[in-house]
């Protein structure tokens, strides 16, 4: 287990459980963006999963928002990814954030081709990955710690 609550020495918490010190980030801004974007991009996740259960569950109507919807999950997506160049400017040993990001770019794009070819099953299989995948980023974005001085 890691600590990602600290700096310093290493902390015990517990029998055999060392807790390793994390490393402050510069730039609040590009922290900030990256969180806000994150959240709502996972926000956004769900909505297109409901929108997805209406369409599968009859309501024909509800394919224009879905569709809508996917193209603003892919520009809350590149904004994340825009943020974590941000941040990567500041920080260049943190670069699991611009990764993360790329990697949900691609796949998102990937999502609104299956979606477009009418692949049903890898489509859902991928809307539900690319949820789990935004959560978790939206997690590692709040468990950062920023430097107060800047």
């Amino acid at each position: 287990m890691h600590d990602t609550s600290s700096e310093g020495a290493p902390s015990h918490a517990g029998p055999g459980t060392i807790l390793v010190p994390a490393r402050v980030v510069e730039g609040r801004g590009a922290v900030t963006m990256l969180r806000v974007v994150a959240a709502l991009a996972a926000l956004q996740t769900v909505v297109q999963g409901l929108l997805a259960g209406m369409l599968l569950g009859g309501d024909v109507d509800s394919i224009d928002p879905h569709g809508f919807n996917a193209y603003v999950f892919e520009l809350l997506v590149f904004l994340q990814v825009v943020a974590a160049v941000l941040l990567w400017r500041r920080n260049r040993w943190l670069t699991w954030p611009l990764k993360a990001t790329i990697a949900l770019l691609v796949l998102a794009f990937t999502q609104t081709l299956l979606g477009l070819e009418g692949s049903l099953a890898a489509h859902v299989a991928l809307g539900v990955g690319l949820c789990a995948m935004e959560t978790a980023l939206v997690l590692r974005a709040f468990a950062l710690r920023v430097n107060p001085a800047g």
